[in-house]
């Protein structure tokens, strides 16, 4: 198959250590022991090192979390954090109060960063979401986001996907999201709603909960419903989680809905779930999901590394989506409600074919991979050991 200009200058950017200027590139994380890695993708381990490196004078990070262990994949990155604020960059670091408990040292060495400042983001008495968004930005001029926790885990032994851009049209709105989050995780203040969004170009942020984003980023929910009922041929979702049931066992069909709909209009969908599922509310309605004709539903299971167990890893945790081969959808979000409508989160929009098609191409080394097995809507399954 003959390989497009766009598409071949997309792929030779990721092998570039800087980013250009008005330049979005895919970053990947893949388990190690595994060959589920693009070859024309950069490791997100790498582009982190290399957009810290860069900056001059400022860094504002947002984070579910931070985990790390001696000799981890995240210590690269953390000694670069160190040296960024030894040369006298400034940094805001946001970080959500629900996980503050999973790394204390590592918090703790996040504080002796010098010129670090650090926030901690709560939803409680607000929604009861969290801070679940995974991004930051260097100088308000490069952005990277993803389903790459800052967790040494997610850098070596989870499926990720992320991008790191340095168009405007995304790093200037994520910019302004940080501001609101920044603002948030001081005094819980609201954001007021100013201006509106702009019409959608082929590069798009979006964002989640819509109570606390700026006026001029779209919700993401809405966004996504209008993809999924804009779907003509072909919808490729990889997840961690998937399931329409509200946290208080509400049904909350507003992505189940769109996504039946596709398949009764003759769009053909698959879903690439996370075999965390087998313990989750959702592993019914996906079963649900698995009978209807052009639906198909593959569970993957990646094996432990060869070193013994590592909870809470060797999973698929990416969180993207590819429409008719001409949009990528990568975000934060797992497929829930609470995600969208209680949560902090982010996801960019690229209404770009090369970038599409190359996210197809991800989608489908994962998904013809030994490691994902068709869900059996009749099946029982043994949920793995997580913890």
């Amino acid at each position: 198959m003959r390989v497009s200009d766009a598409l071949r200058a997309f792929l030779l950017s990721a092998a570039l250590p800087a980013l250009a200027a008005g330049t979005t590139q895919l970053i990947q994380s893949v388990p190690s022991e595994t060959a589920l890695a693009h070859p024309g993708l950069a490791f997100a381990r790498d582009a982190w090192v290399e957009v810290i490196r860069g900056a001059r004078t400022r860094l504002d990070f947002a984070e579910f979390y931070i985990a790390q262990v001696p000799g981890g994949a995240l210590e690269p990155v953390l000694r670069e954090l160190e040296a960024a604020g030894a040369r006298g960059v400034k940094t805001r670091f946001i970080l959500s109060s629900r996980m503050l408990d999973q790394d204390p040292a590592s918090v703790e060495r996040l504080k002796r960063v010098k010129g670090l400042e650090l926030r901690i983001f709560d939803l409680k008495g607000v929604s009861g979401g969290i801070l679940h968004a995974k991004y930051f930005l260097a100088d308000g001029r490069e952005a990277v986001l993803g389903s790459q926790n800052f967790d040494w885990r997610a850098l070596e032994h989870i499926h990720e996907l992320g991008l790191r851009s340095t168009e405007p049209a995304l790093v200037d709105r994520l910019q302004e999201v940080f501001e609101a989050d920044w603002a948030f995780a001081l005094d819980k203040s609201l954001p007021k709603p100013k201006g509106r969004p702009g019409p959608a170009g082929d590069l798009e942020l979006v964002a989640s909960p819509p109570f606390l984003s700026p006026g001029t980023v779209r919700p993401a929910l809405d966004a996504l419903v209008e993809l999924l009922d804009g779907a003509r041929t072909s919808i490729q979702v990889q997840l961690l989680q998937y399931s329409p049931v509200s946290r208080k066992g509400i049904y909350w069909n507003a992505i189940d809905r769109a996504l039946r709909a596709a398949a009764v209009r003759g769009v053909k969908v698959q879903l690439l779930i996370s075999d965390w599922v087998y313990k989750s509310r959702g592993l019914a309605h996906l079963k649900s999901l698995a009978v209807l004709p052009n639906v198909e539903v593959r569970i993957a299971s990646i094996p432990e590394a060869s070193t013994g167990h590592i909870p809470y890893a060797r999973t698929i945790h990416s969180k993207y989506l590819v429409v008719d081969g001409a949009v990528l959808w990568v975000g934060t979000s797992n497929w829930e409600e609470d995600y969208f409508e209680a949560s902090r989160n982010v996801e960019a929009i690229l209404r770009r074919p090369e970038a599409a098609r190359l996210g197809g191409e991800i989608f489908t080394r994962v998904w013809t991979s030994p490691y994902a097995k068709p869900l059996n809507p009749v099946g029982t399954y043994t949920p793995r050991k997580v913890d």
